[in-house]
């Protein structure tokens, strides 16, 4: 699995832990819902800086979404 895919599936994972929806996430995380729906899906090659909002938008540390 690509690293791009294993972010995407973490992030929708650590989301649903936190019963949040996409817009909730997106809004919280500065992103647009669609772009989030790409990240979740593995078609999006995200940068550090959307790492870093995402990890802090859930509450967990960067290393929590890229581990497999």
């Amino acid at each position: 699995m690509r690293l791009a895919e294993v972010f995407g599936k973490r992030v929708r994972e650590v989301r649903h832990e936190r019963g949040w929806t996409q817009e909730q996430l997106a809004f919280e995380a500065g992103v647009k819902r669609a772009y989030l729906s790409e990240v979740e899906n593995g078609q999006r090659n995200v940068s550090l800086d959307v790492v870093e909002k995402l990890a802090k938008a859930l509450g967990v540390g960067p290393e929590a979404l890229v581990a497999e």
